[in-house]
């Protein structure tokens, strides 16, 4: 056969094309750099399109259990639980309470365990790592009854846990306000408690870690449904986190009320405060291979994040 070597192709009044010198690798392609230098390049890794964050948009994950504080002391995870005795209401300010919530708010309260028993969506009508979004002002459950044979006894109750993402797209900190509307059951263990997480880097890949605090907590005796608010600071150009825990109330034998809602959030989402889409699906999906039962990274999500969806 045959063959024309040349160093350049060009159609009559066209762009002269300079031809690479080299071939390229298995599965590489002619790519341009727009001056008519053609050179062999690998294909772009797939990307994953979201909606632009935006004040309209406005979504958080939810998981919910019917376990409630048997996980803290007695044997549906093992003699001692999933790490050890659990509070709902001192998530944020409690290291140990915190750390299990956050692993249970994703689905698994022993995440390095061979044998013990998850913890979410273990009765009909509970779920785990849920993405609702709001229509309007509201975001969230409101069950009238639950039924639970196995927590029968109003110390109890199960608990349902939503993680909020919020981003700071300005260069300033921004204070906001956040309305909840959650049942509550206090008998040693419940309450409600929600902690903010703030990571120690503005970028997603940069984080290394983070800190927890705790913004509102109810640990008052009853059993009811409540309003409540809380303000917290969001620094520029940054995504935190809003873990909220609430427990179900004891209505009857075998029965309890499950609240928890977000409202007012045409308030909270003011100028520059927008629900962090790319932080909302990596919540849903991605996971942490170094947690165990009595570790949580929550930094890491921060990193699934920027691989995922691209870093900020």
């Amino acid at each position: 056969m045959s063959k024309i070597v040349v160093d350049q192709v060009q159609k009559s009044g066209g762009v002269a094309l300079t031809l690479p010198t080299a071939d390229g690798t298995n599965g590489q392609f002619l790519q341009t750099d727009g001056s008519g230098n053609l050179a062999f390049g690998s294909a772009p890794s797939p990307i994953i399109l979201l909606p632009n964050d935006s004040a309209n948009t406005i979504g958080a994950v939810f998981t919910s259990t019917a376990q409630g504080n048997v996980y803290g002391s007695t044997g549906q995870w093992t003699s001692s639980g999933p790490w050890t005795t659990y509070n709902n209401y001192q998530i944020g300010s409690n290291a140990q309470t915190t750390t299990q919530a956050w692993n249970m708010a994703l689905a698994d309260g022993y995440p390095n365990g061979s044998s013990q028993i998850p913890f979410a969506n273990n009765r009909e009508g509970e779920y785990s790592r849920q993405i609702l979004y709001a229509n309007w002002n509201r975001l969230g459950i409101f069950r009238s009854k639950n039924y639970y044979d196995s927590n029968q006894t109003a110390n109890y109750s199960g608990i349902t846990w939503s993680i909020l993402p919020v981003r700071n797209t300005t260069g300033s900190a921004i204070n906001a306000t956040f309305y909840q509307y959650g049942s509550y059951q206090f008998s040693s263990y419940g309450g409600i408690g929600v902690g903010l997480y703030t990571p120690n880097a503005s970028t997603y890949a940069a984080a290394t870690g983070g800190a927890w605090t705790q913004p509102y907590t109810n640990s008052s005796g009853g059993n009811s449904q409540t309003t409540y608010s809380f303000t917290v600071a969001v620094p520029a150009a940054t995504t935190v986190l809003l873990l909220s825990g609430t427990t179900h109330s004891y209505q009857t034998t075998y029965q309890f009320f499950d609240a928890h809602l977000w409202y007012n959030l045409s308030s909270s989402f003011t100028a520059g405060l927008v629900c962090d889409l790319r932080m909302l699906h990596a919540l849903y999906m991605a996971r942490s291979s170094s947690n165990t039962n009595s570790t949580a990274d929550p930094w890491r999500i921060y990193n699934a994040a920027a691989e995922m969806y691209g870093d900020r």
